[in-house]
């Protein structure tokens, strides 16, 4: 399987995260409180629609339509100003839970809560959401809160994209969106959404 790289232009005119989850809930049959137990596997979808454009320009996302293959793309993240976190790594091997221990970031960089940040694990771009604002330590460290569960854990070492995270998953294009209408434009909409 080939990871397709995604067209960074036309940016999305909108682009919907939803979480997908692996949660346990129990609620009971009768009377009494329900209940939430996370479990990893929680991962993301985005659906997207991209503002008009001609249908030559159209054929270079094309790779939407790949059937086996996955693509890669940039987590668009309008007005958010990234700064400069520096070049993060994944700080220690078999990292599980709720809090990801990153080195190599620039001393009282501030993640927002909400942020995107991504990484490889096997091969493949896993992404996730800051849980809470949080300053990263004097010696460039930083114990980050997620809002999910890893599902894998990352290698030691592994390059974190902070400043352009990325998603990667499988499209499902809206195929009513590959008309191409009177004004010659195509209003391409569609869905990605990661794999595991």
């Amino acid at each position: 399987m080939v990871a397709l790289i995604l067209p960074t232009s036309p940016a999305p005119s909108s682009m919907t995260p939803r979480p997908i989850s692996s949660r346990n809930e129990q609620r009971p049959a009768s009377s009494g409180p329900v209940n939430r137990y996370m479990q990893p596997g929680t991962r993301w979808a985005w659906d997207i629609e991209l503002p008009p454009m001609t249908y030559v320009r159209s054929l270079e996302w094309d790779d939407l339509l790949s059937e086996a293959d996955t693509v890669v793309m940039k987590i668009h993240q309008p007005g958010l100003d990234i700064g400069s976190p520096g070049s993060p790594l994944i700080d220690g091997a078999n990292q599980i839970g709720r809090t990801l221990n990153l080195k190599g970031l620039t001393p009282a960089y501030a993640f927002r809560k909400g942020q995107w940040i991504s990484f490889p694990v096997l091969g493949q771009l896993f992404a996730y959401k800051v849980r809470t604002a949080t300053v990263v330590e004097s010696d460039g460290t930083v114990a980050l809160p997620l809002l999910t569960l890893l599902r894998l854990p990352p290698a030691n070492n592994a390059v974190v994209d902070v400043a352009e995270p990325k998603a990667e998953g499988f499209a499902t294009v809206d195929t009513s969106s590959l008309q191409v209408s009177v004004d010659r434009f195509v209003r391409l909409r569609f869905t990605l959404e990661e794999r595991e």
